[in-house]
């Protein structure tokens, strides 16, 4: 078997050879997973965002209620209705979540206090972005009767995170308490038979 020297020029395209070779391998094994993961963090950080802002909110509005609670001073446009005032807060409900492309509710037991009944509504809702379910979270939390939501929960139904999660379908589940004036104890025990 004859051996022959690799000429000057065949040595050169083999070094260029390498190093494409070289720089393909780190392309495809590292720079485009690195892509990937980059752009699943920047989706991941617009959707805490998006949360921190919803809680942010939420906290605002409940110190603002346990103030004005306290101070007895609760301003016009939130109403403290007169306790059984389910039938208006159905309207409400009703006007709010018909932006959903889906709801269910689920009334739990209610909480009579010394001069407030705690209505609690667990929800669950679907809207076709994180816009739109924010729409309906913002209209529950300005809605007219005396409202504090918790649990809030967002769901993005892209699983895989292959898509920009703003424009994704979103399941919102969350607790909604109502409040009412109770006026005298005769109405927990009328509740409670």
């Amino acid at each position: 078997m004859m051996r022959r020297e690799f000429t000057q020029r065949e040595k050169v395209l083999l070094l260029v050879l390498v190093v494409v070779l070289l720089l393909s391998g780190y392309v495809k094994l590292f720079l485009d997973p690195l892509n990937a993961q980059m752009s699943d963090a920047q989706n991941q950080l617009a959707q805490a965002q998006d949360l921190l802002i919803v809680e942010q909110t939420k906290l605002a509005r409940m110190q603002k209620m346990e103030t004005e609670l306290e101070d007895g001073d609760i301003s016009g446009e939130v109403e403290i209705p007169d306790y059984d005032n389910i039938n208006n807060v159905m309207i409400q409900l009703d006007a709010i979540l018909t932006a959903a492309s889906d709801y269910q509710m689920t009334f739990a037991e209610l909480q009579f206090g010394n001069e407030l009944v705690s209505r609690p509504i667990q929800m669950t809702f679907t809207a076709g972005s994180y816009s739109g379910a924010r729409a309906i979270l913002t209209a529950l939390y300005q809605c007219k009767y005396c409202c504090a939501l918790s649990g809030i929960s967002v769901v993005s139904s892209d699983q895989n995170g292959s898509g920009d999660v703003k424009d994704q379908e979103v399941t919102v589940k969350l607790t909604a308490t109502f409040y009412e004036r109770n006026h005298s104890t005769g109405a927990s025990d009328a509740e409670g038979n």
